[in-house]
């Protein structure tokens, strides 16, 4: 509707004196008229580009990554769904580009696994601010740091975990049974990351010292009470309540580290003098 900005009848009329001839008022309507179509051709323009839709090989182009790639975020959850006007067509719009280059960021250069890029990204569309975000991101960052170099090692099997460990494979199952070792269950079966070989590789050190696998039932205790800390710790100070005050996640880290080591400090201290007393 462009009637409430040219001029109207009764303007026309009180205007139509020698001072002000009819051809004037023609020329004004036609560069009032000239002036409205370019400004909505502008802004046509603008709204065609912030809703432009892709066909998956335009967004991969886009990206950088595959079209193989772009389905397999798909179908592990860290896209959308997108819009379908067929069953082999389906269009995408700019925040799959930005969904992308994020997951792109925050592995290559923060070393994120992709099940923590899901978090960010579900809380990024749960319309989660910018600050609580970010600090997120920052404590999945120090979570999953690696230890070591050792840690990037790629998931292996468990004939690949015996040869690098030299434990037995019925020991590993063992431990498996106790909550020591804890596999990821995939498609092609039980695989170990790199923590899993430093963990076998600390056990096998303390069965070389004399221990027994039995010995180490306490350990999968401890492991339930881990367990139950990240699951407080999670529901109270990461995801609280809606519009509450959250603590950062690597100021969090640093505190439950810090509690975990004066405890163990204090627990085999204690231990010391009472066997140096009963002995």
């Amino acid at each position: 509707m462009i009637s409430h900005i040219i001029p109207q009848k009764e303007w026309f009329v009180k205007s139509n004196s020698p001072k002000f001839p009819l051809d004037k008022y023609i020329v004004l309507l036609y560069t009032t008229i000239r002036d409205y179509m370019k400004m909505y051709e502008v802004r046509s323009e603008t709204m065609a580009d912030q809703t432009k839709l892709m066909r998956i090989g335009e967004l991969a182009k886009a990206t950088g990554v595959s079209t193989q790639t772009i389905h397999y975020y798909l179908r592990e959850g860290l896209l959308p769904p997108p819009i379908k006007t067929a069953p082999n067509m389906a269009y995408y719009d700019s925040e799959y580009v930005e969904d992308i280059r994020l997951i792109k960021q925050l592995q290559e250069k923060r070393y994120l696994p992709l099940s923590a890029i899901k978090l960010v990204l579900e809380a990024k569309r749960e319309g989660k601010d910018v600050s609580r975000l970010q600090d997120m991101r920052l404590g999945l960052e120090e979570l999953f740091r690696p230890l070591g170099p050792g840690e990037e090692l790629e998931a292996i099997t468990l004939i690949e975990l015996v040869a690098m460990t030299g434990l037995p494979a019925a020991t590993l199952e063992t431990l498996e049974e106790m909550d020591i070792l804890m596999p990821t269950i995939t498609s092609q079966g039980k695989r170990y990351d790199g923590l899993d070989v430093r963990i076998v590789r600390a056990v096998k050190e303390l069965l070389d010292l004399g221990l027994l696998p039995s010995d180490l039932g306490f350990y999968g205790r401890y492991v339930e009470a881990l367990r139950t800390e990240a699951r407080v710790i999670w529901e109270k100070l990461f995801q609280g309540l809606a519009g509450e005050s959250h603590a950062p996640g690597g100021e969090v880290k640093e505190i439950l580290d810090n509690l975990k080591a004066s405890l163990t400090a204090k627990v085999y201290r204690w231990a010391a003098l009472e066997f140096h007393n009963q002995g």
